[in-house]
């Protein structure tokens, strides 16, 4: 027992002390040293060394030849899962062994999908800081990474998501874009960032609501007034035929209502 506890505790201060030399730090020794250290050298033994937050480990299975993209029965990597668990040490870990940030599981989820659905800012941060991530991934409901980070009125962010090349036309599975998420919170920083990356003013949802419209319904004047400058489109219906001065009436918001005035 006490030989057995000697060796882990060499093996140990190897993996953190980086002391075995290149000759020693073969596929085979690296693996000894996991097994030792309680992992097999399988995929499910690189997912509990991750889930563990053993990023010595986790680096000796990578070391070792592991294929670090590999995706569990969700099709979730290990990446992916220690992105919905907000455990940055574990993503920066595998972001620098250059492990495939944009994979997606079973749902079409990649890991900035989940780490923007459970909030987990470090996380999304790290993986905004890629240049290869895709930016147009979806979260829950079809969501893209683009209105959601408008729904939190995250100017910043969404701005990162352009210096990815991100589509500012995108839409959720309502159909609503970008512009329509900024015009219903009246966001008008935001609707101008937009729209200087080519936001279509006069966008149709699948009730054929515009962003105008949804000014018109919450009451943002300012936000009315710039789409109106950047080319909306005051005569235009949705699928029942309303245009976004009724809305304004309907909603008793009579800033838009005087806004709109002459532009029906």
């Amino acid at each position: 027992m006490q030989k057995v506890i000697l060796c882990l505790a060499i093996v140990s201060s190897l993996l953190v002390s980086g002391c075995y030399s290149s000759r020693e730090k073969t596929a085979e020794s690296v693996q000894q040293i996991l097994k030792l250290r309680g992992y097999n050298f399988d995929e499910q033994g690189f997912f509990a060394a991750a889930q563990a937050r053993d990023l010595q480990a986790v680096n000796a299975f990578i070391d070792a030849g592991i294929n670090a993209n590999a995706q569990d029965a969700d099709g979730r990597t290990a990446l992916i899962n220690a992105a919905a668990r907000g455990e940055l040490d574990v993503v920066n870990t595998l972001l620098a062994r250059g492990v495939d940030i944009n994979v997606k599981d079973k749902n079409g989820f990649t890991a900035l999908s989940h780490a923007i659905d459970a909030m987990h800012d470090g996380v999304e941060e790290a993986l905004l800081s890629r240049p290869e991530l895709d930016p147009n991934c979806r979260g829950k409901n079809g969501r893209p990474a683009l209105l959601a980070y408008v729904w939190r009125n995250n100017k910043d962010r969404v701005e990162k998501l352009f210096a990815h090349r991100a589509d500012v036309n995108i839409q959720d599975m309502d159909g609503d874009t970008a512009l329509h998420g900024a015009a219903q919170t009246g966001n008008v920083e935001i609707m101008r960032v937009l729209l200087d990356k080519g936001a279509d003013a006069n966008a149709k949802n699948k009730q054929g609501g515009t962003p105008l419209m949804w000014t018109a319904v919450y009451g943002h004047d300012e936000a009315a007034r710039l789409l109106l400058s950047r080319g909306a489109d005051a005569s235009v219906k949705d699928n029942d035929g309303i245009t976004a001065a009724q809305w304004a009436v309907r909603n008793n918001q009579d800033g838009v209502v005087a806004l709109l005035r002459g532009k029906r």
